[in-house]
């Protein structure tokens, strides 16, 4: 019995096109250049005695009256174009604390790089809090051990894993990492 429920939206779907669409029979249509011969004759149909009336015809073709396609001509010179207004952008700025603001804005200077999103993962992984922990992430930026001995090596800087709680060591080794692409580091702050 439950198989069926599915089709009850259906059912109530066709009926209610029957109720919104009454049905076209051939004694309602007209035509100026259609004539029917509507007697009384009855034809069966399906083997049900049906009047004429009753019976659609799928031979009448009804063509609408369009209207004329030839449209006014303008002069193009005359017609006015819309001038689109730039949308504006929420541009928000991040407020470090004092002592880091600083920081930021050198090795963001010094590495080309935006200071703006440097504060933005920055304030994301630790609101600023160069002693945030979080599992194996530490520091300011949530470096995992493996990313800043790697990355430090890299720089040639010392690769000592308690140097993440440092603000200036962990804000200059993630400038560098910014500058050379590799934000997908911070794929929830980074974006």
């Amino acid at each position: 019995m439950r198989k069926f429920y599915k089709f009850i939206p259906l059912v109530i779907l066709l009926l209610s096109l029957g109720f919104l669409f009454k049905p076209v029979f051939i004694s309602n249509l007209q035509h100026k250049d259609t004539k029917f011969d509507l007697s009384a004759k009855k034809e069966k149909v399906a083997g049900a005695s049906v009047a004429p009336s009753r019976i659609f015809s799928p031979a009448l073709t009804v063509k609408p009256t369009l209207p004329d396609p030839t449209p006014a001509k303008a002069d193009p010179a005359a017609t006015p174009s819309p001038t689109l207004a730039p949308t504006p952008t929420l541009a928000i700025t991040l407020t470090a604390p004092a002592e880091l603001e600083e920081l930021f804005a050198k090795y963001a200077q010094g590495y080309n790089i935006d200071k703006e999103y440097l504060k933005k993962i920055a304030n994301c992984e630790s609101n600023f809090n160069p002693g945030a922990t979080n599992g194996p992430y530490a520091g300011m930026f949530q470096f995992a051990q493996a990313i800043w001995t790697s990355t430090r090596s890299l720089m040639g800087l010392e690769v000592n894993p308690d140097l993440r709680f440092s603000a200036e060591e962990s804000i200059k080794t993630a400038a560098f990492l910014i500058s050379q692409n590799h934000i997908s580091l911070w794929p929830n702050c980074g974006k």
